[in-house]
Formats: C-alpha cells, structure tokens, sequence
C-alpha cells in the first residue's frame, strides 16, 4: 500500500504564523502523528508540501518521498502533482496531515473494505447529525454511492443528509492515474476556482467504476483540525483518553 498525505495548505484559519500542520496535538505536532500511524501500515509514504513547510522538511524527509504543490489549487491539485510518484501496482491511500486521531486501524479497515467490496475507490465515512461543514455522501434511491457534495455547494435538501465524508480516500491499483486529470478541468462542480479530489467519485461512478464508503464509528478519530478551537477540543479528547 501507498499512503500519499496532503500537508500543504495554509491554514489560514488557525490565525497562525506556525503552518496548521505543525500545530501540537498531545504535544506532538499534527504532521508527525499522521506520519507515524501511517508508516504502521506502509513504508510508501508521498509528502506534498509547499513553502510553508519548508523548515520543517528536515523532520520528516528520511520517511517521506517529497513533492512541492508550487500552488495550492485544491486538494484534487495536491494529489495531481505527486502523480509521478504514484505507484501504479498498489492501493493508495489519500490522507490529511491535519487529521491527528487517525489511527492505523482505521487506515487498515479502509483498505480492507476497499478489498473486500472489489471497489475502486473507498472514502472514509461518519454520520454527524448536526448543522456542518463536511461534505455529503449523496446516494440514489437503490442507495448506490452517487457523489460527494461540499457543503458550501449542498442544497438545503442535501444539507440534511447525515452521512458526512471526511476526505479521506483508498484507490484501487491505477484508478487514481487513470482518473485524476478528469478532477483538474474546471466546471460547474468545482465552480471554476478549487479543484476538489471529491468529484473523483462521480466521475468514477458515471465511468461505471464501482465505489463505496467505509463508516468510521467515531467522528472525532477521522476529521481535519482547521481552527484553534477545533485544535483545543482535539487536544481536550487527547487527554481524557
């Protein structure tokens, strides 16, 4: 398995002069826990970067294969530029260098489910009931797996769905290569300005590509940290553990 790990946002909303990655969670930074659950599942780890992390490259260079995202365009941008790294034999798994509970068990379980269903892709799943920010696992009525809708793009019906997707991602060997440069035209999905790794499952599904979703029984182990205050509580969960 190849685990490629998305570090290079700005994080703007941390109101910091740190990147949002090195931010500490358990006294260690977000990056470095991410890195270290991932290598108890493989020893192919893909760090994209940019500038911001620049200083810190040193911590994680000996464990990580390297690739600078020059220009942050979006997440489907972000797995775009390590495209040559990617290894075409393997699954791969897309993961966030602000998602600091995440736990090798849970990275394991999503490539067993992406196994055991004979699916192209897995995104990693949670129900959530109230008002968010995440974005909606859309299905059809025989409940096969449509889309992914961002919130900010969600109509009020699709704003009530439950079933919330963290970002995280397992691809069958080849589906990222075959598929990602389709994520990069602008359209109406991506609304011409951020280029979203999500519209991979339509495309996908439209293609006639099988795809599914793996339910994590805990939200709070598979979210994104983006704000100080998500920050606190994840290190408030941290020390009641």
């Amino acid at each position: 398995m190849q685990i490629i790990i998305l570090a290079a946002g700005k994080g703007s909303r941390m109101n910091s002069s740190l990147p949002k990655v090195m931010h500490k969670v358990g006294g260690t930074p977000m990056l470095e826990r991410v890195i270290q659950n991932c290598n108890k599942v493989s020893n192919d780890l893909v760090l994209v970067y940019s500038k911001h992390l620049d200083p810190y490259l040193h911590m994680f260079s000996n464990r990580c294969k390297l690739v600078n995202q020059a220009e942050q365009l979006g997440t489907a941008h972000a797995v775009a530029v390590a495209k040559d790294l990617f290894n075409n034999n393997d699954n791969i798994g897309v993961i966030y260098g602000d998602n600091p509970l995440i736990t090798a068990e849970i990275i394991i379980g999503l490539f067993d489910h992406l196994n055991k269903t004979d699916s192209k892709i897995v995104t990693l799943a949670f129900e959530y009931e109230q008002q968010n920010q995440y974005g909606r696992i859309i299905l059809d009525k025989a409940d096969n797996f449509q889309k992914i809708v961002e919130s900010k793009f969600a109509t009020p019906e699709e704003k009530e769905v439950t079933l919330c997707n963290s970002g995280i991602m397992a691809f069958a060997p080849g589906i990222l290569t075959k598929y990602i440069d389709s994520c990069l035209i602008s359209d109406s999905n991506n609304h011409g300005k951020e280029l979203y790794l999500t519209n991979i499952i339509e495309i996908c599904a439209l293609a006639g590509e099988k795809v599914s979703y793996y339910k994590s029984l805990d939200h709070q182990l598979v979210v994104g940290v983006n704000t100080q205050s998500e920050l606190d509580s994840v290190n408030s969960l941290i020390q009641k553990k």
